[in-house]
């Protein structure tokens, strides 16, 4: 008995380097990962899958199930390998695209891994789902869980849903999904003594409060004259055990309702384990539909920009906001193009850590507006976009639960994973799909 188990396990193991099939109707694929340039953790990955194998190419990818495993663990003990799911997901380019998480990502060590694919989903695993009211909201649950919420209703019936409802924004809800961890149109202003609302800092959102187009200014940043960004339609929307995609396309309009850029924005939302609460890429493309625009401004009305809970701003100093930069001795109000910046808040009687990257893709001479202690921060910049020109960027935003002190205790520790999470997402594992 012992031999035959030893030549089971000799026979599993040529199969899964050969590319062979080793279970009914599974057909499988081996991927080589580059090596990274920094120890990292829940990393997410993908390759473009140009052929699936016979039998599977017809299908909808909501129809696939995929498990992934590192081949040196095949090598190691195949009866023991723990697998990952994985997700195919068709682009808007038409491609398909294969994305796992890697679990850990040492430095320097490239890897090959194994794709099984097969016919049909696991009906018990965990995924993402949509859940919403149309023309008002998007909920993203993972396993029944709220991770986000898509504000999108444009309401211009009267002054006060104007003010409520002006702009597109994500909320954030905390580890239960069931606190918000961002703020929204409700609340006083950032300081003890406003007695008014301010409607420009709502979750996670984008804006400029000086955008130049044919000899006017106008402020698609708190809104007001009657411009407003108005939600058109989804293009996609996506879910699976790995990621959850949503495309909108959203209209910065002029007091017509005349779209002066019309935005393409694409969340990503990231399968991850704790204590991170979101991994979230943010891409946009903002095309000049009218005419070259001018995004002017300065780095505290302007940008990619994210907003903690308003009782942040209304609490006392053991829950404001405190920053970490790359390194010491960095002047945000001076020094330009920081890869990162990272806040911590208190709220609810916990703390929180949010970091801010920006893509080495992006405009240069980006400011990082990240000092206020109520807790509004993100990346700014001056742009010219020509009449019929696109310009894309790229963000991502990593949000985690844990209990570093006001001040940024241990901070070469924190300042080392928030580098290294960094190098992942501008200089990620690349993945090479291997021919069999």
């Amino acid at each position: 008995m012992k031999g035959e188990t030893k030549l089971v396990t000799a026979i599993f193991v040529i199969a899964v380097i050969c590319g062979l099939s080793v279970t009914g109707g599974a057909e499988q694929i081996r991927l080589k990962l580059s090596a990274p340039k920094a120890d990292s953790f829940d990393v997410p990955v993908h390759a473009v899958i140009e052929d699936l194998p016979e039998g599977l190419a017809n299908l909808p990818v909501e129809q696939i199930s995929i498990e992934l495993s590192p081949q040196d663990a095949f090598r190691r003990d195949a009866t023991k390998a723990k697998a990952v799911p994985g997700q195919l997901v068709v682009t808007s380019r038409g491609e398909t695209e294969l994305w796992w998480i890697l679990p850990r990502v040492k430095a320097n060590r490239a890897s090959t891994w194994i794709a099984t694919i097969k016919h049909g989903r696991k009906t018990s695993e965990e995924v993402f789902s949509w859940k919403g009211k149309n023309g008002e909201y998007l909920d993203l649950l993972f396993s029944g869980r709220k991770i986000t919420c898509y504000m999108y209703a444009c309401d211009t019936s009267n002054p006060q849903r104007i003010f409520e409802t002006c702009k597109p924004f994500l909320h954030v809800f905390d580890s239960e999904g069931k606190n918000l961890l961002t703020n929204g149109p409700d609340g006083i202003g950032p300081y003890p003594k406003d007695k008014i609302r301010y409607p420009h800092h709502r979750g996670i959102f984008i804006g400029w409060t000086k955008l130049e187009f044919a000899g006017n200014t106008y402020g698609f940043w708190g809104m007001g004259g009657g411009v407003v960004q108005r939600h058109g339609k989804f293009l996609e929307r996506t879910t699976g055990p790995v990621l959850a995609r949503s495309r909108a396309l959203i209209h910065w309009s002029d007091k017509d309702s005349k779209p002066i850029i019309v935005e393409r924005r694409q969340t990503t939302v990231f399968r991850q384990s704790d204590p991170t609460i979101l991994l979230l890429d943010f891409q946009t493309e903002l095309k000049a539909v009218r005419g070259e625009v001018f995004l002017n401004g300065d780095p505290e009305h302007g940008g990619f920009q994210y907003r903690a809970h308003n009782d942040v701003a209304a609490g006392d100093e053991e829950v404001k906001a405190a920053y970490l930069f790359h390194k010491d001795g960095i002047d945000a109000h001076k020094d330009k193009d920081l890869p990162w910046a990272a806040m911590s808040y208190g709220l609810n009687g916990r703390r929180y850590c949010v970091q801010h990257m920006n893509h080495p893709g992006n405009p240069k001479s980006t400011f990082y507006s990240a000092y206020r202690d109520y807790g509004r921060f993100g990346a700014f910049f001056k742009q010219k976009i020509g009449a019929g020109e696109t310009l894309t960027l790229r963000y991502r935003i990593w949000i985690g639960e844990g209990k570093p002190a006001v001040g940024w205790a241990g901070k070469m520790r924190r300042r080392r994973k928030l580098a290294n999470r960094y190098s992942a997402f501008a200089q990620g594992p690349k993945v090479e799909v291997l021919k069999q």
